[in-house]
């Protein structure tokens, strides 16, 4: 928690120092996640999309007086995937992550309303993990029901470590911007990092699915 909390300074900071550009306006975010791990391996179809939370801060800048802006942003993250699934039992990893997006957007109606589309780059630090199981899930609570965490150590140590902790990728939005400041957005964020220790085979990677609604407040 105190990484997130010093990103999340940081990004304040500098918000706050390019928000003196006329026009910026400092926004909040918050949704679902729907995410799952891509993998190359043959034959594995096991998985399940999990779902998640996801809450940020966001920046928007005009670029001139083209209907192009810059909209920067830090969130809050969460992915993963459901390994295994039956009637009594549920496995999963719940990744965590403070993710940075560096969007560009094309607003069709311009920067006070309307439709707008875009993609940038996405750089993503990880933050505390786990791998869940669960039993006891179709019944009532009982007091036999189960959950066992274990931590997610982060590294590229193929021995020590279960997964490299910094990923990066990119990322595609399209949404809605209401006059008054309110927005809804659909963003897909692929990664490009291969999380395996070492970077060896299998090939795994984040895939993640997110429905945002916001606000972006005034600069007055």
């Amino acid at each position: 928690m105190k990484k997130l909390f010093l990103l999340l300074i940081v990004t304040v900071l500098c918000l706050h120092l390019t928000g003196f550009a006329q026009k910026s306006r400092v926004g909040i975010t918050a949704g679902v996640t729907n995410s799952t791990l891509n993998d190359d391996i043959v034959g594995n179809d096991n998985g399940k999309s999990r779902t998640g939370f996801t809450a940020g801060l966001i920046m928007e800048t005009p670029i001139g007086k083209s209907k192009f802006s810059f909209q920067p942003g830090v969130h809050y993250v969460q992915k993963g995937e459901i390994t295994e699934e039956t009637l009594n039992t549920r496995e999963y990893v719940a990744l965590r992550y403070s993710e940075f997006q560096f969007n560009f957007l094309y607003n069709f109606k311009g920067t006070n309303g309307g439709l707008f589309l875009g993609a940038g780059p996405a750089l993503a630090f990880n933050l505390p993990s786990k791998f869940v199981s669960e039993s006891g899930i179709s019944t009532p609570k009982k007091d036999d029901d189960s959950k066992t965490e274990k931590s997610i150590v982060f590294g590229d140590d193929e021995v020590s470590s279960d997964a490299r902790g910094f990923d990066y990728g990119a990322n595609i939005l399209a949404g809605y911007r209401h006059k008054k400041g309110f927005l809804l957005s659909f963003n897909y964020t692929f990664g490009l990092r291969n999380l395996v220790p070492g970077g060896n085979d299998p090939s795994i990677k984040n895939a993640c699915f997110s429905a945002r609604l916001g606000y972006l407040f005034n600069n007055k």
